[in-house]
């Protein structure tokens, strides 16, 4: 049975420039996007310390979230196994775009693998709306209105696409919402214990779905905590020695 609804008929209809505005738009919830978008962030947080009091340590701890919103998909959705919808994998570059251009193209408007929940969406909500908690800049409402609107535009981006059903999205936004406010809870915001649940969920990610990229996302997680630990301690040493 599909739980899609006739979106899929409906997204297949649009004009090329839309689906195409809309693989930009989705690069927003793209894990390569959001590592350069967390490094950026540093790199400005640390010569503008008015926009967070901490860079090195919510960089950190925005990293850790994005790898433990990874791992949690992708537990989810080898334990739903749900399809994507019909075609997700393949595209038809539009006429207008250049050859040179159709193996980007492909790369940004189509999906593989199961489709349910949505990571893009997931991870979006995590990671923006973890950022709205940690920056300082402007007001809390209206850097909590700021990703909201993120993660909306790119979870629409994901249906038009044809990569998601609408239902896929829907869930992955409220299961981001859930877990953010869990590890809000659970890490205090604290880079360690953020690191921590990453490395447990990352092993939950490899335990059920044995891939490279769940090994790639422990792998980061249980390294980041070991050092980010050890560097830790040596600050506190020397924070210690200093004292004395």
């Amino acid at each position: 049975m599909s739980r899609g609804f006739g979106a899929v008929q409906f997204t297949s209809r649009l004009p090329d420039a839309v689906t195409a505005v809309a693989g930009v738009v989705t690069q927003l919830g793209d894990m390569w996007f959001v590592v350069v978008g967390i490094c950026v962030l540093f790199v400005l947080a640390s010569r503008y310390p008015s926009l967070t009091d901490a860079p090195a340590g919510d960089s950190v701890y925005l990293l850790a979230l994005a790898v433990g919103a990874y791992s949690l998909t992708v537990a989810l959705k080898q334990a739903f196994g749900l399809p994507r919808p019909p075609g997700a994998a393949t595209a038809t570059p539009p006429a207008w775009l250049p050859s040179v251009g159709h193996a980007v193209y492909e790369s940004m408007v189509t999906g593989d693998g199961y489709g349910f929940p949505s990571g893009h969406a997931l991870k979006t909500t995590v990671v923006y709306g973890a950022g709205a908690l940690a920056l300082d800049v402007w007001d809390r409402d209206r850097r909590l209105a700021v990703a909201a609107a993120v993660s909306v535009l790119v979870a629409a981006s994901r249906v038009v696409l044809g990569v998601h059903y609408a239902v896929d999205v829907v869930v992955g936004a409220a299961v981001g919402a859930l877990f953010l406010a869990g590890a809000v809870r659970l890490t205090d915001q604290r880079p360690a214990r953020a690191l921590a649940l990453s490395t447990v969920l990352g092993g939950l990610a490899f335990a059920v779905a044995g891939t490279t990229k769940s090994g790639v996302a422990l792998a980061t997680a249980a390294v980041g905590l070991v050092v980010w630990v050890g560097a830790d301690r040596v600050r506190g040493a020397k924070a210690g020695a200093t004292d004395r």
